[in-house]
């Protein structure tokens, strides 16, 4: 199946610890892995002040994934980041070849 390239960004609660920001992107890396997805690149972006309140939450832990996955498999890491309780808001985004 042809593999296409997202843009994944995810935010997370600013109180979390490191090893607790590092578990959650262990997560989204297996969830990715198991739809046969490859990460491209990690970015950390930090905290950063959210433009409006998430959830009572005014700043946010900002990390961007570019990954290489097939279509279908991101409808799950979708439905998944959804559901875990410590992603506050996610989006992904396909990058178009120029």
């Amino acid at each position: 199946m042809e593999k296409r390239q997202y843009e994944l960004t995810f935010i997370l609660p600013p109180a979390l610890a490191e090893d607790e920001i590092a578990e959650v992107e262990k997560n989204v890396t297996t969830w990715i892995g198991n739809q046969e997805g490859e990460i491209e690149k990690s970015s950390h972006w930090g905290r950063r002040r959210l433009a409006y309140p998430i959830e009572n939450y005014k700043e946010g832990y900002y990390i961007l994934l570019e990954i290489l996955m097939p279509p279908t498999g991101l409808t799950d890491v979708d439905r998944r980041m959804r559901l875990d309780a410590s992603i506050i808001r996610h989006l992904a985004v396909r990058k178009l070849e120029v």
